[in-house]
């Protein structure tokens, strides 16, 4: 009776991360073709846009039982450069942004997947973002509970699989992922793509990145609009890096350790909204939310 108690909650332990690894289509094997194009089932990309001029950023790759999404940016005659662009759920076909993504309550500790890439130039860089979020009732807005983020630069120009680490700033379970996936970055040019395929997520964490020997920091002013002081006096190890990180995960600005205590960052450049500060120390991670009037 034991054994089989213990073999129930096995399976119960094995279906939630099963769960957990979930990413709608995430092997791309299942398209659609609603209007003379196929689609990507769960995702939104831009060939609503483009295919009045007949050309298409989301494309299928491979063969039947093993096809993969193709993104590449492209010249569209009337429009310019259109990056090869899919999100897991709603795209903003105005800003290029994410309106939407899938239901999610799990904390995991990474994204994973397969990809190959290639920037068309040095000044063209792609990238992966994935947004865990959860609806803040009292405020009416969208809470980022964790996000995983890289930058695609160089050329991968065989399959190769990647893991991309959550941080957390958080200590809420979300209640939705976006994933939004680009072949280019602001300044796309044409040529450069990104293949990808068997996404999903490892791991289940809990509670939030940081730890009891880390300490903390101060912030001040906070919100401001030219520059913030950091006081990093807090802290219990040494500091190795300071970064400012907008809500899609992407890092505005990276500062390596410069053995000061009490710091100034310029902010007077970044859009007004807000981000997060990350203090990497060789005990931990500590995260505050900063705001940019």
């Amino acid at each position: 009776m034991i054994k089989q108690t213990f073999f129930v909650i096995a399976l119960m332990f094995a279906s939630a991360i099963s769960m957990a690894q979930s990413v709608p289509n995430g092997n791309f094997e299942t398209w659609s073709n609603p209007n003379g194009y196929l689609v990507p089932n769960d995702w939104e990309t831009l060939n609503g846009m483009t295919s009045s001029a007949g050309v298409y950023t989301a494309t299928r790759g491979g063969i039947l039982s093993d096809y993969y999404l193709k993104l590449t940016s492209q010249n569209v005659p009337g429009m310019g450069v259109m990056p090869g662009i899919a999100v897991s759920g709603m795209l903003d076909m105005g800003n290029l942004t994410a309106l939407s993504g899938f239901p999610f309550s799990f904390r995991p500790v990474a994204f994973t997947g397969k990809r190959q890439s290639m920037s068309n130039s040095v000044n063209d860089t792609g990238y992966i973002r994935v947004l865990l979020t959860k609806w803040n009732t009292a405020m009416g807005v969208r809470d980022t509970v964790g996000y995983a983020s890289q930058d695609l630069t160089g050329m991968q120009m065989t399959w190769a699989n990647f893991a991309l680490p959550f941080t957390y700033t958080r200590v809420d379970v979300p209640d939705s992922c976006i994933i939004i996936m680009s072949s280019s970055g602001k300044t796309p040019e044409s040529g450069s793509y990104l293949y990808v395929d068997y996404l999903g997520f490892s791991g289940i964490t809990t509670g939030i990145e940081k730890t009891e020997t880390t300490g903390a920091f101060a912030i001040f002013p906070n919100p401001s609009n030219q520059e913030i002081q950091l006081d990093l006096s807090g802290l219990k190890s040494a500091v190795q890096q300071v970064e400012i990180i907008d809500i899609t995960g992407r890092v505005i600005v990276k500062r390596q350790n410069n053995g000061l205590l009490l710091q100034t960052i310029s902010i007077d450049e970044l859009p007004a909204g807000n981000y997060f500060l990350k203090v990497t120390t060789a005990k931990g991670i500590v995260t505050q939310k900063i705001s940019k009037q």
